[in-house]
């Protein structure tokens, strides 16, 4: 049990550090983005130069939208406490069945570490709608296979 709450801490904190990284991408795309509609400003005026400022601008408004989803993905993460033990599969269980390994948290897919596969998904996904609630030793089916759950940390 010691090891699988150390991985589920390890996994805390690189969902941390990848939401982290996402939000900083963003930032610096909206950073880039702004610096190109100002120099956008200064250069030649006419049709090429408004389509130049609406197509900056549009972008900026993904980006910007991109940014805040990012920032609230953070905050959903910042609810679980990597320390505590579940004893059901919900927001911050580590789920270990007998074909898969995941982490309740949000979807950011499949990562390695120490050489076993983990799934980060969000209580959302279709697999783990099927597994909330769950407890060791129950079978969950999901799209014709089974799933038994053997450990929940």
């Amino acid at each position: 049990m010691e090891l699988y709450l150390n991985m589920k801490a390890k996994l805390y904190h690189e969902v941390l550090k990848l939401v982290g990284n996402k939000i900083e991408c963003s930032q610096n795309n909206l950073n880039e983005l702004r610096d190109s509609a100002g120099s956008e400003a200064k250069s030649s005026a006419g049709d090429k130069h408004e389509t130049g400022r609406a197509m900056i601008h549009l972008e900026q408004e993904k980006t910007a939208k991109q940014l805040g989803v990012n920032i609230k993905l953070q905050q959903l993460v910042s609810y679980i406490d990597p320390s505590v033990l579940h004893d059901k599969v919900e927001l911050g269980a580590l789920v270990i069945t007998d074909k898969l390994r995941i982490f309740v948290s949000i979807a950011l897919g499949k990562i390695s570490f120490s050489g076993q596969d983990y799934y980060l998904l969000s209580l959302s996904s279709p697999i783990i709608r099927k597994f909330i609630g769950k407890r060791v030793d129950e079978l969950v089916n999901f799209n014709g296979q089974e799933y038994k759950i053997i450990a929940i940390v």
